[in-house]
């Protein structure tokens, strides 16, 4: 029997990077506030007689194969996939066929929702039993493997949830806040919301990386930027809730102001020229997507302006994204 599953892609509002080990122990009270979307990666478990492994990236138009599980290479094109296969260690042959609806280095957190459809349809074909929770957990160092660098939490959470949240990082654990917001103001933010692709293709385990390094060598004005976003993350979190979009908005602009001066390359000219262009046409506030330096951009509007907004971004060169907050997560599809 084939296995479809889908997972959605996520947009940080606020609070990224605060989900990165061992970042958030030294915080007092990290919150990474994420929202799920209607952007989705798909993995596909077909049976195959024997014991035969074949492996298929659509993305990457590569496939390998192998006589079975333990002859699966590791450190070649389709390292991830073969990592998740190995982990799961499903008896007898199988295909795995993997797509994302993403654009290459979109800072969605597209690689971990692949993982994560890949990992539940690996687990039902295994017949295991594993909870959301444990492959979360078992994604993260899956993925930390495969990139070799810290990697943080948020993206499997967007992939597997849906809906808006507050993901709280802790010595004993993490947490999670689910927005129950009225029919009114999802419509107002789902209408407010513009994602864009710059064009500009981005690596985030590098700039994560050189932010984390900046935090504990103590340099520049990192700790006290990182201490702001994680300030700003939590008026984010109060302004959904008080379903307060001008202030959805503000938290939204601060969160970027403090952002930007992390790392070097976060930004550049031409995503301060979008996010600039946006504005003038009457945005309220823009953002990168994940730890910046290119991919995707989320930006807040009024409803009557997004027609001017979307105007002004394509002449910039953005592409628009045409996706809305997910509210179901991940799935099995029949």
């Amino acid at each position: 029997m084939s296995i479809k599953v889908i997972a959605p892609m996520r947009i940080d509002l606020a609070g990224g990077t605060l989900d990165l080990h061992p970042l958030y122990l030294f915080l007092q009270h990290p919150l990474t506030v994420t929202a799920s979307i209607t952007l989705y990666s798909q993995a596909i478990v077909n049976p195959l007689s024997g014991t035969k492994v074949r492996l298929v990236s659509e993305d990457l138009q590569k496939t390998t194969e192998a006589e079975n599980v333990s002859e699966l290479r590791l450190g070649e094109d389709l390292d991830l996939l073969a990592r998740a296969v190995k982990f799961y260690a499903p008896q007898g042959g199988l295909e795995l066929i993997t797509k994302s609806q993403a654009p290459k280095g979109s800072g969605l957190g597209a690689s971990s929702s692949l993982l994560m459809s890949m990992s539940k349809a690996l687990s039902i074909f295994s017949g295991r039993k594993d909870s959301v929770h444990d492959i979360i957990m078992y994604g993260a160092g899956l993925e930390a493997q495969n990139l070799r660098i810290p990697t943080g939490y948020q993206d499997y959470y967007g992939a597997c949830l849906g809906g808006v949240n507050g993901l709280e990082f802790k010595v004993d654990g993490h947490s999670v806040r689910s927005l129950y917001s009225s029919p009114e103001f999802f419509r107002e933010l789902n209408d407010s919301l513009i994602i864009s692709y710059t064009g500009i293709s981005h690596f985030s385990g590098t700039n994560n990386w050189n932010m984390l390094k900046r935090f504990i060598d103590g340099e520049g004005d990192t700790v006290e930027r990182m201490e702001a976003i994680e300030d700003t993350s939590h008026k984010m979190w109060e302004a959904l809730i008080c379903e307060d979009m001008p202030k959805v908005a503000a938290a939204l602009d601060r969160e970027w102001q403090n952002r930007r001066g992390l790392a070097e390359g976060v930004t550049n000219e031409r995503i301060e020229s979008m996010i600039s262009a946006a504005k003038s046409a009457g945005a309220l506030a823009s953002k990168i997507c994940g730890a910046g330096g290119g991919g995707c951009m989320v930006t807040l509007c009024p409803a009557g302006r997004r027609a001017e907004v979307i105007a002004a971004l394509r002449q910039k060169g953005a592409e628009i994204i045409d996706a809305e907050i997910d509210s179901e997560g991940i799935r099995v599809e029949k």
